[in-house]
């Protein structure tokens, strides 16, 4: 289907005005749809005979109309799916909430366009159709199969880290780079982030998806995922966290498998804590980032889950990034590599003003060329990705001499196996 052959099609509607849409709805360019088979009675009076002359008519589009009746019109539409999964539709109506367009897509209905609906929306609507049909002819042929895509998990040492920051940029600027797929996954289903960070409202949610996955393929997920001004696809963290708990770990890795079969870049940005979804985001990761800031707290976490981690047997390479660093600081990158034996594989700055500034904004920081944060993100891609940047990394420019008396604290001239590990807690003058 890749010429102007015409598209079979049926309407099913009360309403002159919505038929009379499909009159000169091809404009050249897009497949118009010729309609085969009209159904202008109410849903309740749909009879066996409808169907059955639907049935010999067999349209690859059945366009619907939800407006008299949007319950019996959506049972009516699972009825047609069951029977014919190869048949797509696209549904129209008034009621644009989310229960009732979530009721839309458990029905198995591809599109829905809010009435009135415009010549120009049903053209818009018929090109997406066919080319989730074009998808399906190619399919039946025997496409070739390709690697999965890359996954990069990112991964918190504490709260206020910056984790979902660095995920939701260079997840941007990995897809400006390369110009291949890439999608934000927001794991953090209890408070995460990142659809305000982008500053989008998604209609549906990781855990919708985890509910309809049983029926899930590549038409189908384009419903639930949200696409950024910047070509990044987002699938969100739900609004309310109590939705969260329905969302088990085996959930999590065959979604995120699936992603991996339909993306050829996913980031996922997980919560700063060990959940069994954390965990199960860790073992299906090419690459694990943990981003920590230069403080005592971040250092003793990642001190404390290096045993964690390493236990995992299935996990991809492990880099730490240390996000908001400023030469002044007085721990310095020299002795967050030695206190806790890890090379730092990057350190970005601190500018807080401008990164404040985006999140407020919902306006992704790597847009802001002004912005040291920026550069160092985009040549922190680069090294990602294995491309050439712009922005070059000047290899040491935060590091300073170190403070004595912080080096004495951190352990740095005891043994290797003691260096590993922070002291306990000063609690009133003596050590806890």
């Amino acid at each position: 289907m890749t010429d102007n052959t015409p598209i079979s099609g049926a309407v099913i509607s009360t309403d002159p005005k919505f038929r009379a849409v499909f009159h000169g709805n091809g404009d050249g360019e897009t497949q118009p749809v010729e309609v085969a088979f009209e159904i202008i009675v109410p849903f309740a009076e749909v009879s066996h005979g409808h169907l059955e002359e639907l049935r010999v008519v067999q349209p690859s589009i059945v366009f619907i109309d939800l407006e008299d009746d949007p319950i019996l019109g959506c049972k009516l539409a699972q009825f047609l799916v069951e029977t014919n999964p190869a048949l797509r539709l696209v549904a129209a109506g008034t009621d644009g909430s989310p229960e009732f367009l979530m009721t839309v897509m458990q029905a198995g209905i591809s599109e829905y366009l809010p009435k009135p609906v415009t010549e120009d929306a049903l053209v818009a609507a018929i090109g997406r159709v066919s080319r989730k049909l074009g998808a399906k002819v190619t399919q039946a042929a025997g496409p070739a199969r390709r690697e999965p895509g890359k996954l990069l998990a990112f991964f918190g040492t504490k709260g206020g880290s910056g984790s979902t920051t660095v995920a939701t940029n260079l997840a941007i600027q990995v897809h400006r780079m390369t110009g291949k797929r890439t999608v934000l996954v927001d794991l953090d289903l209890e408070l995460g982030e990142i659809a305000l960070y982008l500053g989008v409202e998604p209609r549906f949610n990781f855990v919708d998806l985890a509910k309809n996955f049983h029926r899930m393929d590549a038409g189908l997920l384009a419903s639930f995922i949200e696409c950024h001004d910047s070509g990044v696809h987002l699938l969100s963290a739900p609004y309310h966290p109590e939705r969260a708990e329905s969302v088990t770990a085996d959930h999590a890795k065959q979604i995120i498998q699936f992603l991996k079969q339909h993306y050829e870049y996913v980031f996922v940005d997980v919560s700063n804590s060990f959940s069994a979804r954390t965990l199960a985001a860790f073992e299906k990761a090419d690459e694990v980032y943990l981003i920590a800031t230069a403080d005592l707290p971040s250092l003793r976490n990642i001190q404390r889950c290096q045993h964690l981690i390493g236990r995992l047997s299935n996990i991809g390479e492990l880099r730490l990034v240390v996000n908001r660093y400023h030469p002044d600081c007085d721990i310095t990158l020299e002795d967050v590599e030695k206190s806790i034996g890890m090379e730092i594989y990057w350190a970005l700055p601190n500018d807080y003003q401008s990164v404040i500034y985006a999140i407020n904004t919902g306006q992704p920081v790597i847009l802001d060329d002004s912005s040291p944060y920026t550069h160092e993100l985009e040549a922190l891609a680069a090294k990602m990705t294995g491309l050439p940047s712009a922005s070059a990394h000047r290899k040491g420019w935060f590091s300073r001499k170190v403070v004595d008396p912080l080096k004495s604290f951190l352990g740095t001239e005891a043994d290797e196996e003691e260096a590993l590990m922070l002291p306990p807690a000063v609690v009133g003058g003596e050590r806890a």
